[in-house]
């Protein structure tokens, strides 16, 4: 994954923020910096919620429903938050552009790296969508 400058994530933040973000740009990689970035600016419940409102309004912003089926999805939001504040926990005192370069380059973003901890059946739910499950293959 192509590391981000500063100024990129300054840019994302700012976009996503504003519901500006194309939805090309609305990339894995991107979810991870939101992860790292909100994470790192508020505490967890009140960076969950703002992420939860932030990606299901730029879901609508650019088309994409926010269903049962499709959209936001509550279990892997979550698991990536706690996923970047355990992250931060262990590196904290970096400028934000280092943090969000290590953690997108770990071995923890793999887009997959979710089905380490949930079956697939259970991750890919409509209950898992709609509300935080916890994982059913190894404990978080």
């Amino acid at each position: 994954m192509k590391p981000y400058t500063e100024k990129e994530i300054n840019s994302l933040i700012l976009r996503f923020e504003n519901q500006e973000l194309p939805k090309s740009e609305w990339t894995h990689q991107a979810h991870l910096v939101v992860a790292i970035w909100y994470t790192h600016t508020y505490p967890f419940e009140k960076a969950m919620n703002h992420v939860r409102s932030k990606i299901t309004n730029h879901n609508t912003s650019v088309g994409t429903p926010n269903t049962e089926t499709e959209g936001y999805h509550e279990t892997i939001t979550r698991f990536w938050l706690l996923l970047a504040q355990n992250y931060l926990r262990a590196t904290s005192n970096l400028p934000m552009v280092d943090l969000c370069n290590g953690f997108i380059q770990s071995e923890q973003a793999a887009s997959n790296f979710p089905l380490q901890y949930y079956r697939s059946e259970t991750l890919f739910s409509v209950k898992a969508r709609l509300n935080w499950l916890e994982p059913d293959v190894k404990t978080l």
